[in-house]
C-alpha cells in the first residue's frame, strides 16, 4: 500500500472543522507546502476567511481535467483527530469525508506530473455550503474537458444531484399566560397548522423510488419559557429538488399553502450530467475495469457535494467516491487500499486523455 499515511494525519490533526478557517487553512498550507515542493504549480487564493489552494500539472487555471474534494470537516471530540490505523481500515474525523480523498488527489497529481493536463480545487467549506468552490469558479477555474468531483458514492458514478432550498417559515401571534390560552393568538399553533398543510400536499418519497423532489422539517425555535405562550414561533425546512424550473413552483407552493412568512435562507441548483457523454462512458470503463467484482452503477445523488458549483462549465461533471463508511459520526473510517486502487485507477484513466471526447 502506498496511501501517505503521514498527509493524512497531517491534516487531521489540523482539525479542520468549516466553522473555523485558521485551522483549514492550515490544512490548506500543508497540501500547498507538499505539491509545491512536489514541482506542481500551486496558487492559495483568497476566497473570504478561508486560503483556498489550486494545484495543477500545467501553468493557468483551466486543466482538461478538474478534481475536487474538500478539506473541512464536522465536528468531532479531540480524540478523533488522531489518525488511528487498523491494517487497511483508518478511522478519525474525515479520513473518509474527505481528507482521504484529498490526499488520493495529491498523489494523482504527482503521480502526472508532465504527463497529463490535470488540476485540482481544494475547497474549504464544503460541508456549509461550498461558498470556497463557487469563488474559485468565479475566479475562472474550470475544467475543459472533465471535472470529477471525489465525495459522492462509492462503486458507482453518480451524474446529478438534487438542488437544495432552504425555507423559514415564521408564524406571529400574541403571546400571553399558558393558564388562559383562550387570550392568545398562539403562534406555535399556525405554525404546525401550516407545515400539516404543507405536508398534506406533498407527495410521499420510498426509499424504493427516491429521485423526487422532498420536503423534511429540521429546526423549530418557539418561546422562552414553559408557562408563556411566545409571541412567534418559527420552523426550518430542508428542500431537495430534482429539476430547476420546479424553484418557483415549490417556493411559492409553501407559501401559498402554508399561509405563514417564508424566507428562503439558501439555495444552490441540482446538477445534471448526461450519462451517455464519451467522458462518462470512458470513466464508467475505467472503473468497471478496476472493479470488476463490483456492479458499478450510474447513480443520481440526494445529498449535494462542490459539484454543485460545476454545471457552467459546460463539461461534464462526475461524482465518485472512494470506500469507507459512518462519515459524519465517531465511527468514520476509510479503506486505505480501496483509496490506493481509485488513485492508480484515476491516474490511469486520466493519463490516457484521449477517452475524454
Amino acid at each position: 500500500m502506498s496511501f501517505d499515511t503521514k498527509l493524512l494525519a497531517d491534516l487531521m490533526a489540523c482539525k479542520p472543522v468549516s466553522s473555523q478557517p485558521e485551522n483549514v487553512n492550515r490544512a490548506s498550507a500543508i497540501l500547498n507546502q507538499k505539491l509545491t515542493a512536489a514541482g506542481l504549480h500551486c496558487t492559495m487564493e483568497n476566497c473570504g476567511d478561508y486560503q483556498v489552494l489550486f494545484a495543477s500539472t500545467t501553468p493557468g487555471k483551466e486543466p482538461d481535467v478538474l478534481l475536487n474534494a474538500h478539506i473541512d470537516v464536522v465536528p468531532a471530540t479531540d480524540d478523533l483527530f488522531t489518525l488511528k490505523i487498523d491494517g487497511d481500515i483508518a478511522r478519525g474525523r474525515g479520513v473518509g469525508d474527505c481528507l482521504g480523498n484529498a490526499v488520493s488527489i495529491a498523489q494523482i497529481l504527482i503521480n502526472l506530473k508532465n504527463q497529463a493536463s490535470v488540476g485540482a480545487i481544494f475547497s474549504c467549506d464544503e460541508e456549509i455550503g461550498g461558498a470556497t468552490t463557487a469563488a474559485m469558479v468565479k475566479l475562472g477555474y474550470r475544467a475543459r474537458r472533465l471535472a470529477i468531483v471525489i465525495d459522492g458514492p462509492t462503486h458507482a458514478l453518480a451524474i446529478a444531484q438534487k438542488g437544495i432550498i432552504i425555507i423559514r417559515l415564521r408564524a406571529r401571534g400574541a403571546g400571553g399566560h399558558a393558564s388562559a390560552p383562550w387570550a392568545c393568538d398562539n403562534p406555535i399553533e399556525k405554525l404546525l397548522d401550516g407545515y400539516a398543510k404543507l405536508k398534506s400536499a406533498w407527495p410521499e418519497v420510498s426509499a424504493d423510488d427516491q429521485w423526487h423532489d422532498t420536503m423534511a422539517p429540521c429546526q423549530i425555535q418557539a418561546g422562552f419559557a414553559d408557562n408563556q405562550i411566545p409571541e412567534q414561533a418559527e420552523m426550518i425546512l430542508n428542500i431537495r429538488y430534482t429539476q430547476e424550473e420546479n424553484f418557483a413552483t415549490i417556493t411559492h407552493l409553501v407559501e401559498n399553502l402554508t399561509g405563514l412568512e417564508t424566507e428562503v435562507l439558501r439555495t444552490c441548483k441540482p446538477l445534471y450530467t448526461d450519462e451517455n457523454a464519451p467522458a462518462i462512458q470512458a470513466l464508467l470503463a475505467a472503473m468497471r475495469q478496476a472493479f470488476p467484482d463490483k456492479d458499478i452503477a450510474v447513480r443520481r445523488m440526494n445529498g449535494a457535494t462542490d459539484a454543485r458549483h460545476m454545471g457552467a462549465f459546460g463539461v461534464p461533471v462526475a461524482i465518485i467516491g472512494t470506500p469507507g463508511g459512518s462519515v459524519h459520526s465517531d465511527l468514520e473510517w476509510a479503506d486505505l487500499d480501496g483509496i490506493d486502487k481509485y488513485t492508480n485507477m484515476l491516474t490511469d484513466f486520466i493519463r490516457d486523455s484521449t477517452n475524454l471526447g
